[in-house]
């Protein structure tokens, strides 16, 4: 209730012991120790990111911290309720870039929202849903308490190149994710990060979205609106 009162459109449990290999290569070792992700999301406006086809919008970079800003509320007022309940929990950042080149994560949001059944990881790298694409952001406490999980769905993209044609950079490679294969071998994320550093110099700010904006699953059709 406490996330759905707050506005995610959705909401899962990963079973973490089900992903060992990933763990590893995309988690802090400190984290290592919880056994579940509560995973959540909350969407964008499809008609905003729509604007990201035109090029780099500051309505997207408006609501993209305001729903960051919604995100970490969720996940502290969920942490407060499972300590309450005598469980340990930590909240992961909705948006916190780490690493030598700052382009790392203490935890993949997308693998729990993938392990939870949020839907499935794109070409793009980026979690996809079946009714909201990969329009959306992402939430991810995690716990020690023992919470009945959901299970992965099927990935959807087959052979679409829709995202990986969109990319700019060409920083995604078209290989479709499997937990155990490291993201370097589907995302190259260097080009992606000097690409919107080259979009920051003639724009102000860094900004790209054309992998969100250009699929197909979850677009905003014609004669719809928000």
């Amino acid at each position: 209730m406490v996330l759905k009162n707050g506005g995610a459109a959705g909401a899962g449990v990963a079973d973490l012991s089900h992903a060992p290999q990933a763990m590893e290569l995309h988690a802090d070792p400190r984290l290592h120790r919880f056994s579940r992700a509560v995973s959540f999301f909350i969407p964008f406006p499809r008609s905003v990111i729509e604007e990201l086809l035109e090029g780099p919008s500051h309505t997207y970079l408006h609501y993209y911290r305001a729903v960051n800003t919604c995100i970490d509320d969720l996940s502290l007022r969920l942490v407060s309720l499972l300590e309450v309940n005598g469980f340990e929990a930590f909240p992961i950042p909705s948006s916190q870039r780490v690493g030598k080149h700052g382009i790392g994560s203490i935890f993949p949001h997308r693998l729990a929202g993938y392990l939870a059944g949020l839907g499935w990881i794109g070409k793009s790298g980026c979690l996809v849903n079946e009714i909201f694409g990969p329009r959306l952001r992402l939430g991810t406490v995690l716990t020690d308490a023992p919470l009945p999980p959901d299970g992965p769905v099927d990935d959807r993209c087959g052979q679409c190149r829709a995202c990986t044609e969109a990319c700019p950079a060409s920083a995604i490679k078209g290989t479709a994710f499997a937990p155990d294969i490291p993201m370097s071998e589907r995302l190259d994320a260097e080009l992606c990060d000097r690409y919107q550093n080259k979009v920051r110099d003639r724009f102000g700010k860094r900004v790209c979205g054309l992998c969100l904006a250009s699929c197909h699953f979850g677009r905003l059709q014609p004669g719809n609106s928000e």
